[in-house]
Parts: C-alpha cells; structure tokens; sequence
C-alpha cells in the first residue's frame, strides 16, 4: 500500500464516523426516522454515493493520471467530478424525503459529502503541489 492508497483508507475511515455520528443526531431523526427500509437504502446509497465518491474518484485519477500521457487532464476534471458527486448523491436521498432540501438542519445530511470533497479536494492537490516541486522520482536518462 502506497501513501496515497493509505490517505484513501484514511479518508474512508474518517468519513464512515462522520455517517455514523450523523446517525444518532437530531437531523437524522427529523429525516429519517419512520423510513421504510427501501427508501432509507436508496438514502444510503445517495449518502455513499456524495461522501464515498470523491474518495475513489481521487484514488483513481492520481493513479491514472500517474499512467497517462495527458495528466494534467485528470487534475483538471477532478473538481466538477467532485461537484457531480455531490449534486447526484444529494439528488438521490432528497428523491426519497418530502422536502425539497436540507435547509431546516443547515444541511447535516450532505455536510459529511461536503467536508469530504473539500478535504479531499486540499490534499489532493497538496500532494499535487509536492510532487511537482520534488521533480520527477525517477532518474532521468539513466542517472
């Protein structure tokens, strides 16, 4: 495992307390409460969709940008995949609720995607920015 697979794992364990603290809350009370099983597994799979996502979408992209002759591609579409993300998983767990947005909790049920993204989104481009002020790691013609 390497130190960005161990930042992901890290990101994933940190973003399933965060889904788990959500979980005793008021917010999700007020939400979810007397859902139907169905319903509250499409809310799960929205939730995973917008705070898993960016996670993976990081993963994934550093290594294919890493394998690419166009990397700098896969840095520039990182952002509006993340905003996808966000905006389908929110999509998806406001289908199942009678309200049209989180508003009456400031949010609570997609605040864990939106921290996710952010920080995500900071060390993704950290590391960016240290590996290009490292220069490459490899030798260079042989030396």
């Amino acid at each position: 495992m390497n130190r960005s697979d161990g930042l992901a794992l890290a990101g994933v364990v940190i973003v399933t307390l965060m889904g788990l603290n959500f979980a005793t809350t008021f917010a999700s009370h007020t939400y979810f409460h007397e859902m139907p099983l169905w319903k509250l597994s499409i809310v799960a799979a929205g939730w995973t969709l917008a705070s898993y996502g960016p996670i993976i979408v990081a993963a994934l992209f550093w290594r294919r940008a890493k394998r690419s002759a166009l990397p700098w591609l896969f840095h520039v579409l990182l952002l509006p995949m993340f905003y996808g993300l966000l905006l389908a998983g929110d999509a998806v767990m406001l289908s199942m609720i009678e309200t049209p947005d989180f508003d009456d909790t400031l949010g609570a049920p997609i605040m864990p995607a939106l921290f996710c993204m952010i920080a995500t989104s900071i060390i993704y481009f950290s590391a960016l920015a240290i590996r290009r002020i490292q220069g490459p790691s490899f030798p260079v013609n042989g030396s």
